[in-house]
């Protein structure tokens, strides 16, 4: 063979790989693996609680991988810790979308965080499912990418104090700590008492990482409400029931958001766990679609139970797939129109918006620790156990 005939046939072939890398998904090869990005609070006071979403993200991108993955192609989860401050998580999805080139996103840990990277994700065009974003606030007119994948918080705890006002109780004591989600459960809870015609004996809110629990304990002992509600997260869910046992006192019923769901509350406190009342988005006996190999998959992966928290990540990553698949697309902009127009069953139950990306179909259950074990206390066809009152408080 000439060198001329050489030169030509290296000319074609180098043409032909042109060729199919220009038939290929644009700016990437086809085989490359579908880059999903998010934050997740792996420090700082929410990761007791963060881990849980993320694991059920993990699960979710496991299980879908093992099917064959999404288009195709296998998924790639980066996560990188915004270490429960807004402002990192804003930076951190910045570089998620103009560095890295992630192909899709999911909403961070916690309200405030996802109120801070929501303006970016309608700047950069992104459509982003948020299992952690409970307040409605977000989703307004003018919102068009974010999407909650919760139930809203003011229906956090909302249960409550209806039954115990059935039940004879009166007056109500409400704390809240200083951040997006619990001062709108801290609001909607007090109008919601206000409401019932039950007394606000004593209102507060405070703010980590030192917050004055002895003296908030103190006071509330003084007033002697019926019911104590806390708006909190997992550290401040401990510090007020080691406060209220330091001062020897102990409501009828007492309940907090968030922190009693996490397994290391009951280990943080022991009996003291015992009565104290929280709430959940799922429970492993929901009968909705794939619940229970949820559950199953993910305390084999994990060597732990899943909480309400894991079935918000993991929905969040089946509510994503159901739109890629359903648009056969990673187009943000066809991936917003499809979750707008389309329901998606999840293990929480259904995942519909409004026009705002406001969530319609999910629901609040409440839980009690009994025995050292949370038990489904409301709705009553699905209940383990029955609401026990009073609280120990030993």
């Amino acid at each position: 063979m000439t060198n001329t005939h050489l030169l030509h046939r290296l000319a074609w072939a180098s043409g032909v790989a042109m060729l199919l890398s220009f038939m290929a998904t644009p700016g990437q090869a086809a085989d490359k693996p579908i880059l999903i990005g998010a934050t997740s609070s792996e420090t700082g006071p929410f990761a007791a609680d963060a881990e849980y979403n993320l694991n059920g993200m993990k699960l979710g991108i496991e299980e879908a991988n093992a099917k064959g993955g999404w288009l195709g192609r296998k998924l790639e989860l980066k996560i990188y810790d915004d270490e429960s401050k807004p402002g990192t998580a804003v930076r951190l999805y910045t570089r998620l979308i103009t560095e890295d080139k992630a192909d899709l996103l999911i909403g961070p840990y916690s309200s405030g965080i996802t109120q801070a990277i929501a303006p970016l994700m309608n700047k950069q065009q992104y459509a982003v499912v948020e299992p952690e974003a409970s307040i409605p606030t977000i989703y307004v007119p003018g919102n068009k990418w974010n999407f909650q994948g919760v139930a809203s918080s003011l229906t956090y705890l909302e249960g409550l104090l209806p039954l115990a006002n059935k039940n004879g109780a009166k007056t109500v004591a409400v704390l809240g700590l200083k951040s997006a989600f619990t001062l709108a459960c801290y609001d909607a809870r007090i109008k919601q008492a206000e409401q019932l015609g039950m007394k606000v004996v004593y209102k507060t809110t405070y703010s980590l990482p030192e917050p004055d629990f002895a003296s908030m304990a103190l006071a509330i002992k003084n007033a002697q409400p019926d019911v104590v509600l806390g708006c909190t997260y997992y550290p401040d869910a401990v510090g007020l029931v080691k406060a209220f046992q330091a001062q020897g006192f102990a409501p009828k019923y007492f309940a907090e958001t968030v922190g009693p769901v996490a397994a290391a509350f009951t280990k943080a406190l022991g009996p003291l766990a015992n009565g104290i009342i929280s709430n959940t988005g799922w429970w492993h006996n929901f009968k909705t679609p794939g619940s229970k190999e949820f559950t199953e998959h993910y305390k084999a992966m994990f060597k732990q139970d899943p909480d309400y928290h894991s079935a918000a990540g993991y929905g969040a990553v089946k509510v994503l797939g159901a739109a890629v698949e359903g648009t056969k697309s990673l187009d943000q902009d066809k991936i917003r129109v499809w979750l707008h127009a389309n329901t998606v069953d999840t293990v929480q139950g259904p995942f519909k918006v409004d026009a705002n990306g406001l969530s319609q179909g999910f629901s609040q259950s409440l839980v009690q620790i009994q025995d050292g074990h949370l038990k489904l206390v409301t709705p009553e066809d699905l209940a383990e156990a029955k609401l026990l009152v009073p609280y120990p408080g030993k």
